[in-house]
C-alpha cells in the first residue's frame, strides 16, 4: 500500500495505454502503484493492456474514438511511437510516463525520468506544440535512421535479448560496430544532392538524444519546425572511438567523420538493403523519405526554459 499522497485531477480525460513488458517487466511491476496513486486522487480514466508488438497503435485509437481527450503512453520509445501512431493528432494531447531504457524523447522534453514525478506532471503542465516526424508513412517522435544504429537495435533484441537493459545495447554496439559494413548512400535535402560512399550510420532527428544520455544532434530542436540530418562515416576504429568520445562532450559535429545537414525533408537512397530504424522499430530498406510535421502534436510536457 502506497502512502497517501495529495495528488490532483488530471483535468481531461484521460486514458493511459500501458506495456506490462517494457523496461524489462518494469512497466509491469509500478503500474499498481501508478493505478493506487490515481485511485487515491480520485481519477477517473481508463487503461488499455497491450499484449504484443503493434497493439498500442490501436488501442490509442480506441481510447481516442471512446472519448480520451489525453492519451497518455506507459512504457518506452516503441511504445510511445506505436500510440503516437494511434491518436488524433487533431484532437487528442499526448502524454508520458516514461519506463523504457532508452527514454531519448523524454530526455529532450525534460519530462521527468521517476513515473511518479511525470504522473503528478500531468496534473499542471500545459500543452506544448512540437514537431514531429514521418519516414516512410510512419510517424515518429525522435528520430529515424538508416545503417549501424538500426543494426545495433536489431541485434539488441534478437542477439541479445536475453541480457537487461543498456548492457544489450553495449554488446550489440561492439559487436555491430566490427562486422557492419559501410555503405553508399545519397541524400537530397534543400534542393541539394550529396554522395558518400562511407556511410556507417545516417540518422535523422528530431530530438536532441539518443539511445538514452547520448546527444547525438545537440542542435536540434523539437519546435524549429526542422530535422537534423547526422552522417557518420566509417574510417579506422581509432577514428571511430574518437568520434565516440567526441559525441560524449557533444563536439562530434566538428569531426571530418560527421557531415551534418538541417531540413524539412530527406530522401535517403542506399546502395543495399540494410536496417532503417523509427524510433527504435527495425525494417529493411533501400529508401527512406524522412520529412517534419511542424508542430503537428501537442504533448503534456514542462515549459520549455
Amino acid at each position: 500500500m502506497l502512502t497517501k499522497v495529495r495528488t490532483k485531477i488530471i483535468p481531461y480525460n484521460t486514458a493511459f495505454v500501458v506495456n506490462p513488458t517494457a523496461g524489462d517487466g518494469k512497466t509491469g511491476r509500478i503500474w499498481p502503484k501508478l493505478e493506487e496513486m490515481l485511485q487515491q486522487s480520485g481519477q477517473p480514466y481508463r487503461v488499455y493492456f497491450t499484449r504484443k508488438t503493434g497493439d498500442g497503435t490501436g488501442l490509442a485509437a480506441r481510447a481516442s474514438d471512446q472519448g480520451a481527450e489525453l492519451v497518455v503512453a506507459v512504457g518506452g520509445d516503441g511504445t510511445l511511437k506505436e500510440v503516437l501512431n494511434g491518436i488524433d493528432l487533431a484532437n487528442n494531447i499526448f502524454g508520458v510516463i516514461p519506463v523504457g531504457t532508452g527514454n531519448g524523447f523524454v530526455r529532450s522534453l525534460s519530462i521527468p525520468l521517476k513515473w511518479e514525478k511525470a504522473l503528478q506532471g500531468l496534473t499542471r503542465w500545459e500543452p506544448r506544440r512540437i514537431d514531429i516526424g514521418r519516414a516512410n508513412n510512419v510517424l515518429f517522435l525522435n528520430s529515424a535512421g538508416v545503417g549501424l544504429d538500426g543494426a545495433v537495435a536489431r541485434a539488441a533484441s534478437s542477439k541479445y535479448g536475453a541480457i537487461k537493459g543498456y548492457l544489450a545495447y553495449a554488446l550489440a554496439l561492439v559487436d555491430q560496430t566490427a562486422a557492419f559494413s559501410r555503405f553508399q548512400c545519397k541524400v537530397k535535402c534543400n534542393g541539394l544532392y550529396f554522395e558518400d560512399d562511407r556511410a556507417l550510420v545516417v540518422l535523422v532527428a528530431n530530438g536532441r538524444y539518443y539511445g538514452g544520455k547520448l546527444c547525438i544532434a545537440p542542435q536540434a530542436s523539437l519546435e524549429d519546425g526542422y530535422l537534423d540530418l547526422v552522417l557518420i562515416r566509417k574510417r579506422s576504429i581509432p577514428d571511430l572511438i574518437g568520434t565516440g568520445i567526441r559525441m560524449a562532450v557533444r563536439t562530434h559535429l566538428s569531426s571530418r567523420a560527421v557531415i551534418k545537414m538541417q531540413g524539412q525533408t530527406f530522401d535517403i537512397e542506399t546502395s543495399r538493403e540494410v536496417p532503417l530504424q523509427i524510433d527504435g522499430e527495425v525494417t529493411p530498406a533501400t529508401y527512406a523519405k524522412v520529412e517534419v510535421i511542424p508542430s503537428a502534436l501537442k504533448v503534456l510536457a514542462p515549459s520549455r526554459s
